[in-house]
């Protein structure tokens, strides 16, 4: 018989975290490495990043290579929109062509992009130079702006969602090594919480030692995330973990409560995801580590 498990937490850490809003740098929710230097100086209310046309191609092309690029992060479940300016989103990519060299039939292009927050502050530059077929450019054909857009972002998801890399060998001292884990993202989670749960805890869960399954997962983790009104200014949220087997039986939840400044969660959530994360793994694990002799 499998024991079900209830683990209630408090979001002490969490309420930390949202509370710097006011004062000082808030935690940056792009990041390449887990220690980024790069600030955030704004708080955005609006998730998602607008992809501006770069300037130096003409309207057509400038208009394709930015849907281009949305597409190719909305792809990689980054929020992406092309827009026509810049402050609707939470986050704008804007870019111009810098130089153009011909030789021996090459174009080499350069363009510098740019990564502002919503005050118009710049997040990150980078630097973009290639190599086109010089009558592909001079035409400025579907493939020469294909080239433009998927080197662009290619750089983009490195740097807004890093890879993540399992260790190769976990330890076999962990008893839940190797078991597999499937995520079932909310639904109702403001802003980007969906996504950015469930990349945060994939990252923590290969972290650890488990893995994605190819078949039949031993444990699927669900989560609803719920926020209702406590006064003027605040809101109570509360977010429900669920570890169920496979075969649907659930076998225990973690619960975190945090009482928190009315719309703080409504855009990019960011390291609030990790924050919320780490409060709930420490109970998540006890569920899993209780059913791990019965299952094996």
């Amino acid at each position: 018989m499998l024991n079900r498990r209830n683990v209630a937490l408090q979001l002490a850490g969490l309420a930390t975290l949202i509370g710097v809003g006011g004062c000082g740098n808030v935690p940056q929710p792009f990041r390449r490495t887990q220690n980024t230097s790069n600030p955030l100086l704004a708080n955005p209310s609006g998730a998602g990043i607008g992809i501006l046309p770069p300037a130096g191609l003409d309207d057509l092309s400038g208009r394709y290579v930015a849907d281009r690029i949305a597409e190719t992060l909305r792809q990689q479940e980054i929020p992406a929109e092309a827009l026509d300016r810049a402050g609707v989103l939470g986050f704008t990519v804007e870019g111009n062509l810098s130089d153009v060299t011909v030789e021996d039939g090459v174009a080499r292009v350069a363009f510098d992009w740019r990564l502002l927050n919503r005050l118009g502050e710049i997040i990150e530059r980078l630097n973009q130079d290639i190599e086109i077929d010089s009558t592909t450019w001079t035409d400025q054909d579907e493939l020469a702006l294909n080239t433009v857009a998927d080197d662009i972002s290619a750089q983009l998801i490195l740097l807004l969602a890093p890879p993540v890399i399992a260790a190769p060998n976990a330890p076999e001292s962990k008893p839940w090594a190797g078991l597999t884990v499937t995520i079932e993202r909310p639904e109702t989670a403001p802003g980007d919480g969906a996504q950015a749960l469930g990349r945060a805890l994939a990252n923590r869960l290969l972290a650890e030692g488990f893995q994605p399954p190819e078949d039949e997962a031993d444990f699927v983790i669900s989560a609803s995330v719920s926020v209702s009104i406590f006064d003027a200014s605040q809101d109570d949220v509360s977010i429900l973990w669920t570890i169920l087997s496979p075969d649907g039986e659930n076998l225990g939840d973690v619960r975190l409560d945090n009482r928190i400044p009315r719309g703080q969660l409504d855009g990019a959530w960011g390291q609030i995801a990790e924050a919320i994360v780490d409060g709930a793994f420490p109970g998540l694990l006890q569920i899993v580590v209780s059913q791990v002799v019965p299952r094996r």
